[in-house]
């Protein structure tokens, strides 16, 4: 019996879970809570590393394949990367996995899992279970009996046995994000289920399918496959040629189209973590209701969510709030308006703020990155190399870098000279220039990093030198 191939999706940014999660360090690469360094994918990985599955597939944006690579690297975990040159939804990561697979067994079965949900439960067991339906053809969404009317999910509604088949039913129709009369009419008839965002298919099956219903996206994805190109940790598709797909989830697509879809229970305890409340609702409570994480003192405070980074959190007299703070923002607010963080976020869009993109302190594949300070032009960074690695200066003509060495040692290269590094050592990358800096195999390496704008007028230079110096 052929093993499932999990496809791990690593496209979303998650901009309900601000400020933890941000567009260049989405949520699904952020430690689940303040206790442990267990991110959301590390979880997802590791659930699926069970008996009947294959190493992953992940599907990631080609910005964060480096942080997807560090990750599978924290857990030792093999994988096949598919790297996405640009944002398309779902739908075309999810058939160039088919495609690919295809080459060597259509008939390979794949399991599409998002990489931000919380499961509790064996998850394994109950896809395992529904494999049956989908060696017969069909594509098998899995559905998770609802606790509660919630607004922001999807629904599938049951449509009735399968003939020869008791590991999955028949679909009747599907629901999106219904208000929440809607939602307590389906729960109270019964038979309707929370989308997990899970599927499971054969790769021919799907391939046969976006044929038929999406010949313009099949052909735009088999050509960005054709003309991809490889290297040593991922596989990347071209731009040009995935341009004309269609920016839309494979549910949309395909799944809501396909007489082929069926729906098997999914009996786990599941969230997709929409929003700060469901981390609340999913996760283990203490006597007065409250999750804690991080370094939080709480008094006559109940069911409440409150989450602390590098500080002490203090958090008196308050009941069903929401509490995250990160190195530089901080949010508050309660837990029936969680949802609302979404309009933070626009707000931070349009009045162009840094918060809304980067944390002030980045992991990255060769260590850690902690913005100390900026102003117009400049920028003062704290970077640690790991023992072994590299870090790559990139090529930019408006940058222009200075760096001291504060701890460790290694190598610089810049063009074809190579020469030592120390504490004390000083250097600079002109604007325009590459460099790249080797950290030794032993020790980790500490430097301190000014990066200035060469692009800035002459007052605003002048200012950002008066700001460093005062």
């Amino acid at each position: 019996m052929q093993d499932v191939h999990p496809l791990i999706l690593c496209g979303g940014i998650g901009t309900r879970l601000w400020p933890l999660s941000r567009t260049e360090h989405p949520k699904q690469f952020q430690r689940i809570d303040g206790n442990s360094e267990t991110t959301f994918f590390h979880a997802t990985v590791e659930r699926h590393r069970a008996p009947g599955f294959a190493n992953p597939i992940v599907a990631v944006s080609s910005a964060h394949v480096a942080t997807v690579l560090q990750q599978l690297n924290d857990i030792k975990c093999p994988a096949r990367v598919l790297a996405e040159p640009i944002s398309r939804n779902t739908g075309p990561a999810v058939l160039a996995t088919a495609l690919t697979l295809a080459k060597t067994d259509p008939a390979s079965l794949i399991c599409v899992i998002p990489s931000d949900h919380i499961v509790k439960g064996d998850l394994p067991a109950n896809v395992l279970a529904a494999r049956k339906a989908a060696e017969q053809g069909h594509i098998v969404l899995f559905g998770v009996p609802p606790e509660y009317p919630e607004t922001g999910y999807g629904y599938i509604v049951d449509g009735g046995a399968l003939e020869d088949l008791t590991c999955a039913r028949k679909v009747s129709s599907f629901i999106e994000k219904p208000p929440v009369e809607v939602a307590t009419a389906l729960i109270d008839a019964g038979g309707a289920y929370w989308a997990s965002g899970l599927s499971l298919f054969r790769a021919d099956v799907l391939i046969e399918e976006f044929k038929r219903l999406d010949p313009k996206t099949f052909d735009a994805v088999k050509n960005a496959l054709d003309h991809g190109f490889e290297t040593e940790h991922a596989f990347y598709l071209n731009a040009e040629a995935l341009q004309p797909a269609a920016n839309l989830p494979t549910e949309s697509i395909v799944f809501e189209h396909s007489p082929r879809t069926v729906i098997a229970p999914l009996l786990v305890a599941w969230s997709d973590v929409g929003a700060w409340n469901a981390l609340h609702h999913i996760a283990e409570k203490d006597d007065d209701g409250n999750v804690l994480s991080g370094d939080v003192i709480s008094i006559d405070t109940r069911n409440s969510y409150v989450r602390a980074s590098s500080k002490l959190v203090a958090v008196v007299g308050m009941d069903d709030v929401v509490v995250v703070d990160t190195d530089d923002a901080l949010l508050i607010t309660t837990r029936d308006q969680a949802q609302q963080v979404k309009q933070i976020v626009k707000k931070l869009e349009s009045i162009k703020r840094r918060e809304l993109a980067q944390h002030m302190r980045n992991q990255m594949a060769w260590g850690e990155v902690r913005r100390v300070q900026s102003g117009p032009g400049y920028e003062l960074r704290m970077m640690t190399l790991r023992p072994g690695t590299m870090l790559p200066m990139i090529e930019d003509a408006a940058s222009h870098r200075m760096v001291t060495v504060t701890s460790g040692s290694g190598l610089l290269k810049t063009g074809a000279v190579t020469r030592p590094l120390r504490i004390g050592d000083n250097f600079e990358v002109q604007a325009g220039e590459a460099a790249a800096i080797y950290c030794g195999p032993e020790t980790e390496m500490q430097l301190v990093e000014v990066v200035c704008d060469v692009t800035v007028t002459a007052a605003e230079a002048v200012a950002s030198l008066q700001l460093v110096h005062s």
